[in-house]
């Protein structure tokens, strides 16, 4: 039997941010949105008193993707979700799948789009 994946969810996380594939957009830079999806077995929190050890804490979550988020100027979104992705699980042993999504609201793309969303799921390798 599996262990339990519970999730949990931050989402609509808006940062102002400089990065893009065009000279422009990383000068001038923009609002970005990201969601960030962690999955493991944080059941345990509800049999041992409440205690934040046995699950994630999600400013400590939020303050981690916003500091690795903001670190580089990354020039495509699919190298900036992917090093999301792996800062949340260097930094919370409790998860064991994290998926983030990017989404870039104004894309220079010569027509009418409401954004473009790039997803990435990493999970935990166990030696």
């Amino acid at each position: 039997m599996s262990a339990p994946q519970d999730r949990i969810r931050l989402k609509g996380i808006q940062i102002y941010a400089h990065h893009g594939a065009l000279d422009e957009e990383r000068r001038l830079g923009q609002l970005f949105e990201l969601d960030c999806e962690v999955a493991g077995d944080f059941g345990r929190s509800g049999s041992s008193g409440d205690d934040l050890y046995w699950t994630v804490d999600y400013t400590l979550l939020f303050r981690e993707l916003e500091r690795t988020f903001l670190a580089e100027n990354y020039r495509l979104l699919e190298t900036c979700a992917s090093e999301l992705a792996n800062a949340v699980l260097v930094k919370f042993s409790a998860v064991q799948e994290v998926v983030v999504r990017v989404r870039k609201p104004h894309v220079p793309m010569g027509g009418v789009i409401s954004n473009v969303e790039v997803e990435v799921v990493r999970c935990r390798v166990n030696d």
